[in-house]
């Protein structure tokens, strides 16, 4: 797999794709030009880093539905778009879409080396940041039932002795499973667990609600809220969380 960004070119102009071509060989990145955008698009793999720069007009289907079909399959390519004419509403159009760019021909070099710059960092942070959800996600996938209950009461402050009681279990059972969070979500301390329950709950109650829906065979339904789960050092990173797989009680 290719792991050095590339900056895809779909446009039908020979002469912007020779000066992408240019700003590239300068960048020290990878360069790959497209007519159309069908031929982009039958080329296009979403783990291949790097940003796009797409003329609006493109043949074979104009530029804002090559970004729909981009952004409808989830990919976090970030685009540059160009036009030798365009409305200030696809501008608007584009660039609410996620557009980083959108540029007029003739361009000035500077500012097309600029945007490419900067989309190509933007799609490195949104691939680490997919790859913290990844890791987060594998970690609470691994939690029973009975832990993210006792996780939701440490976001409470509850004691041991509290959640206990509303557990309906022995203070010793508590402590077993707050040793397994620790494992588990690897925190090195109590404090530390307690700091990872409550940056969760601080930043979106709904995510420790959610994780305790569990269907008629007790598997967990999964995790749809938004939260902000500090990294090993607790470093926070927002993130959204996808179904989690099947785990059992203990």
């Amino acid at each position: 797999m290719i792991t050095q960004p590339t900056i895809f070119v779909a446009d039908p102009d020979s002469a912007t794709c020779e000066s992408i071509k240019a700003i590239a060989s300068v960048l020290e990145l990878r360069c790959e030009t497209y007519a159309t955008g069908q031929e982009f698009l039958d080329a296009f793999d979403r783990n291949r880093p790097g940003c796009l720069v797409l003329e609006i007009r493109i043949p074979g289907g104009n530029g804002l539905q090559i970004q729909k079909r981009l952004v409808d399959v989830g990919a976090v390519l970030p685009m540059v778009f160009l036009t030798a004419s365009a409305s200030v509403s696809l501008a608007v159009h584009a660039m609410r879409m996620g557009a980083v760019h959108f540029l007029e021909k003739p361009f000035h070099e500077r500012d097309l080396w600029s945007a490419i710059q900067e989309a190509v960092q933007i799609d490195q942070e949104r691939r680490k940041a997919r790859s913290f959800e990844a890791h987060i996600d594998d970690r609470l996938s691994s939690l029973s039932e009975k832990e993210f209950a006792v996780l939701k009461l440490l976001a409470d402050c509850k004691s041991k002795l509290a959640m206990a009681k509303e557990l309906d279990v022995s203070v010793r059972t508590i402590e077993h499973h707050r040793t397994q969070l620790m494992r588990k979500l690897k925190t090195d301390s109590v404090a530390a667990l307690l700091r990872f329950a409550l940056t969760m709950k601080s930043s979106s109650p709904r995510f420790l609600e959610d994780a305790l829906l569990v269907d008629a065979d007790g598997n967990g339904l999964g995790i749809g809220a938004e939260a902000v789960l500090p990294h090993d050092g607790f470093h926070a990173r927002q993130l959204s969380l996808g179904p989690m797989r099947p785990r059992n009680s203990k």
